[in-house]
């Protein structure tokens, strides 16, 4: 099978829509620790621009909705840009074509382009009209012939996707710890399990990313900052260890030598003096199931929101909210809402659509306006649904790109996808799944490869079977039905992601951003652990930045000691700066396994500063500290997490930041922020 890349409708606008203001997509650059060989993706076809008076209007990679023969629909979202710095604005439009069939040629002739249908949640009218009017004159009137085996492949794929799309997702609540001074969550993947380090009388717990360890007598030792704290048990009290070691010294030279744990060193960038225990230790807790840490910077304080019954606690950077008309606490936590009598629980999933109706009457100006992008209905949530589903697209060259050769632990072991006849590999970091007698196909950095034995050699793919996209939630590799391929030209192929694949889904029950299925996966525990993509842990929450626009923030805060306080990670659980340049967020994080990070025979499977070890990155906005964008080449971190107003461009939580051009050394701080942009591009205030 061939899919076609949908450029179905994309090959008619791609021979007429204006190139003007391309920019960064001419110089798209790969992560340098990312596909083997000289791969990296040139320009795609998309996305396109044109000029719309002083908005520039991207137009980003059609998605085919449906052909009945005679009539081709498809979706294209798009993005308004203006001003300084640029506010966008989403939108989606409507396609169609006439169809003209050649079962001989088996080709397809696409006339009479047009736009049906347009939405601009937040745009005035005469905006919304004129956008329309820019984009209706580069596309309609044109024709072009595409094969007909190729639209036949993207309708297969299409089916196969919305069958696994209609699954819900799980709302499981969290347990929700809450602490009023700083403090760290410890995330483990489970029950913790022991490995013995080499040449050591400690063991290690090997299913999480810092360096726990455990002596003889059952003591824990946690690796944080500039020393150790230890604790009688994991779920013990955690205290600053005055004197560690000399196991503890070697143990932790072995691991960091060879870059196999997060160092928790606390440190926001390189201008930052790294935190020391002397000066303050923060509260240590320890997870084994889906856990949410909230930090407050001393008891809540809790202040109105005018226009409405809502009181919402204005000393941490998480969204903790009371609700006058029902007296109930509310949480917001990786795009999902929970409700509680008090902070003592019990919790319970609330639907967005079934909030207080005072939520979406939060005002536009407020600094809580940013939750409105999960609340069912409002404008935000409309334009960021639509931000999800805008693919990063680029275009690699078949044989200049490799991917490295899987590393197993032991022979391969295969697990069933439910409601698929595939199987996929568990014990290995690579995405690798059977279709059938030797047939294999792997995923990494948003690009398909295939191979007719488990351990390759692999190369790009030009097609994938149809039933991968019919993955469902409840499997861990659900996030792969967001690779896609896009287009097969003479010795390259055009792939590309949407936010999905970096774990930023659309829930199909409320039309809302959610981070992560919900679902708690059964990781690979042998030798080695290989991790799978969680929910949980990293204080996630739906944001918008001018460079971004709607994208998925992590662990908004990292906040330590008095001014500023966190939700998810607190004290910078899992903070990187240089040479620990790994996924942002720590624990099971995706990272290899599009992916889950793996402690194994080659180390950290994520280390790579892009938090997907991808060439782009759409999808998240948050503190990758030491993290590579591959477009500018940029490092980059945050020293508090930080969102802006949507609507008037203020900062919703203060923040600090410092960027660093790779090429050119060149260093500058800002009091605004630095987040990936379009493609992947940083820009700092």
């Amino acid at each position: 099978m061939r899919p076609g890349a949908l450029l179905l409708l994309a090959v008619v606008l791609a021979a007429g829509v204006s190139c003007a203001a391309q920019g960064p997509q001419e110089n798209l650059q790969e992560n340098p620790q990312a596909l083997q060989g000289d791969a990296t993706p040139e320009a795609a076809p998309w996305p396109r621009q044109v000029r719309a008076g002083a908005t520039t209007l991207t137009m980003y990679q059609p998605q085919l909705d449906a052909w009945d023969g005679a009539r081709l629909q498809a979706r294209a979202a798009v993005g308004a840009s203006a001003g300084k710095p640029p506010r966008t604005r989403y939108g989606v439009v409507t396609l169609e074509a006439d169809t003209q069939v050649d079962k001989v040629t088996r080709s397809v002739t696409l006339v009479r382009a047009r736009i049906v249908q347009s939405e601009f949640p937040s745009a005035s009218a005469a905006d919304k009209s004129a956008w329309e009017a820019a984009i209706r004159a580069e596309l309609e009137g044109r024709s072009r012939t595409i094969e007909l085996d190729r639209l036949e492949a993207d309708l297969e794929v299409l089916g196969a996707g919305r069958a696994g799309a209609r699954q819900a997702l799980r709302n499981t609540p969290p347990r929700f710890v809450f602490s009023t001074v700083p403090a760290l969550l410890v995330s483990i993947d489970g029950a913790p399990v022991y490995r013995r380090l080499a040449e050591s009388p400690l063991e290690r717990v090997i299913n999480t990313r810092p360096l726990l360890l455990r002596d003889a007598r059952g003591v824990h030792y946690l690796k944080i900052f500039d020393g150790w704290m230890s604790a009688p048990a994991l779920d013990g009290r955690w205290s600053v260890l005055a004197a560690p070691g000399a196991d503890l010294e070697r143990a932790w030279r072995q691991v960091s030598d060879a870059h196999l744990a997060d160092p928790l060193t606390g440190q926001a960038g390189p201008d930052d003096p790294a935190p020391r225990l002397a000066a303050g230790a923060p509260a240590i807790y320890v997870a084994t199931a889906p856990t949410e840490l909230v930090v407050t910077d001393g008891a809540p304080s809790y202040v109105p929101i005018a226009g409405t019954r809502l009181l919402y606690v204005d000393n941490t950077t998480g969204n903790m909210f009371k609700s006058t008309s029902d007296n109930r606490s509310y949480v917001l936590a990786s795009g999902r809402w929970f409700r509680a009598a008090d902070e003592g629980g019990p919790w319970e999933y609330v639907a967005p659509s079934a909030l207080p109706p005072d939520f979406a009457a939060i005002p536009d100006d407020s600094p809580k306006e940013n939750v409105k992008a999960s609340v069912a209905g409002t404008a935000q949530a409309r334009e960021a649904a639509i931000a999800a589903a805008i693919p990063q697209t680029a275009t690699v060259q078949v044989a200049q790109t490799t991917l490295p050769a899987p590393v197993f632990d032991g022979a391969p072991q295969f697990r069933p996808i439910a409601g698929t006849s595939l199987r996929y590999i568990v014990n290995t970091a690579t995405t690798i799944i059977e279709a059938g007698p030797a047939s294999y196909y792997a995923v990494q950095d948003g690009v398909w490869f295939s191979a007719s034995a488990p351990a390759g050699p692999y190369r790009v793919a030009t097609s994938v079977p149809a039933e991968i996209y019919a993955i469902p939630p409840e499997s861990p590799l659900y996030f792969v039905t967001a690779v896609r391929i896009y287009g097969v030209e003479d010795g390259s192929v055009t792939v590309g992601y949407t936010p999905a694949y970096q774990g930023t889904l659309v829930d199909p029950g409320s039309g809302v951003v959610v981070y992560g299925t919900g679902y708690a996966y059964q990781p690979w525990m042998g030798s080695y652990w290989y991790g799978t993509p969680v929910t949980y842990g990293y204080g996630t929450s739906v944001a918008y930045t001018p460079w971004t626009g709607w994208a998925v923030a992590f662990g908004l805060g990292w906040a330590w000691g008095a001014a500023t306080s966190s939700c998810g990670w607190g004290w910078g659980a899992y903070p990187y700066w240089g040479a620990w340049a790994a996924p942002a967020w720590g624990g099971a994080a995706y990272g290899a396994r599009g992916g889950a990070v793996a402690w194994g025979a080659r180390g950290w499977a994520g280390y790579t500063g892009n938090i997907y070890s991808q060439w782009g990155n759409r999808a998240s906005v948050g503190r990758a500290a030491g993290g590579f964008d591959a477009w500018s080449g940029n490092a980059w971190a945050s020293r508090v997490g930080s969102s802006y107003n949507s609507r008037t461009g203020v900062a919703s939580a203060g923040q600090r930041s410092a960027v660093r051009n790779v090429y050119t050394g060149e260093f500058a701080a800002g009091a605004r922020g630095a987040a990936p942009g379009p493609r992947g591009a940083v820009a700092a205030g």
